[in-house]
């Protein structure tokens, strides 16, 4: 893929970022976690498709992150919705490290599930 952004933004420090919490933060209006996945550091939307709830504040476990109002429940490494909801996967933007900083593209940068 050759996307080539105009910024870049820095949004957190590598160590900042868990495996077990995710870190919300804010980008262009929008709410967007990152966590740490299989050891890489991933960005994904922040909130359910369902009713927007602040994915967050739900729980990480097994692989799967399961929203704290609804219990919907999204793969974390590729945003997919479990069984039973039929909602959309959760968006994944592309994230840059450097110097023990992480960036988001400006505009966001959604990744595909074949990136």
């Amino acid at each position: 893929m050759d996307i080539s952004p105009q910024t870049w933004r820095a949004v957190a420090q590598v160590d900042d970022v868990s495996e077990t919490e995710p870190l919300e933060i804010a980008a262009e209006n929008r709410s967007v976690m990152l966590l740490r996945i299989a050891g890489e550091i991933r960005a994904l939307q922040g909130n359910c498709p369902h009713a927007a709830a602040r994915l967050a504040k739900g729980r990480v476990e097994d692989g799967w992150l399961h929203c704290p109002h609804h219990k919907a429940r999204f793969r974390l490494t590729d945003g997919v919705c479990g069984p039973g909801w039929g909602l959309p996967a959760l968006l994944r933007y592309m994230v840059k490290l450097e110097d023990e900083t992480v960036y988001l593209a400006e505009p966001l940068v959604t990744v595909g599930k074949d990136d």
